[in-house]
C-alpha cells in the first residue's frame, strides 16, 4: 500500500471515528484531530517541551520514543528510526498513543478527586449558572 493509500485509509480520515488520545507518560495531553495537522505542532499547541530544530534544516531533532500505539508518516522521515520512535514533525496518531515526553508545564487533562466522602456538589460557572457536578471518591 503507497503512502498515499496509508493516509486515504487514515481513521482520521473516517468522520465516525474515534480521534486519537495521546498521552505523556501516562498523563492525557490531547486528543488529536486533523486541524492538529502534525503532532509536533499539536504537541507545541499544548506547551509540551520538545526539542526541535526541524524548521531549521536540521532532521531528527524531534525524534521521541513511542512507549505505545502507531503512527502514519505524512511526509517519509528522513533520519533513522529505531521501531519504537517517531518523528512528531512528520506523523500523525494512527491510534491511541503514548509518547515518553515529560507533561510538566503543558496543558494537560486534569481530574479532581475527594478522598473523604462522595457527594454531589453545585458549583457555579462564569456566567452564574449552577452546574451539578459529581465528585469521585478513590479508595
Amino acid at each position: 500500500m503507497t503512502k498515499s493509500n496509508q493516509l486515504k485509509s487514515h481513521p482520521l480520515n473516517n468522520p465516525f471515528a474515534k480521534a486519537p488520545i495521546v498521552r505523556l507518560q501516562g498523563q492525557p495531553v490531547l486528543l488529536f484531530t486533523p486541524q492538529h495537522g502534525s503532532l509536533l505542532q499539536a504537541l507545541e499547541a499544548k506547551k509540551v517541551r520538545i526539542f526541535s530544530e526541524c524548521r531549521s534544516g536540521f532532521c531528527g531533532a524531534c525524534k521521541t520514543k513511542v512507549l505505545s500505539g502507531r503512527v502514519s508518516y505524512l511526509t517519509e522521515p528522513l533520519a533513522d528510526l529505531n521501531a519504537d520512535e517517531c518523528l512528531p514533525c512528520c506523523c500523525i496518531p494512527s491510534e491511541d498513543l503514548e509518547l515518553d515526553l515529560s507533561p510538566e508545564g503543558a496543558a494537560v487533562v486534569t481530574y479532581s478527586c475527594n478522598t473523604r466522602a462522595q457527594s454531589t456538589s453545585t458549583r457555579k460557572t462564569a456566567n452564574l449558572k449552577a452546574v451539578p457536578q459529581q465528585e469521585v471518591i478513590e479508595d
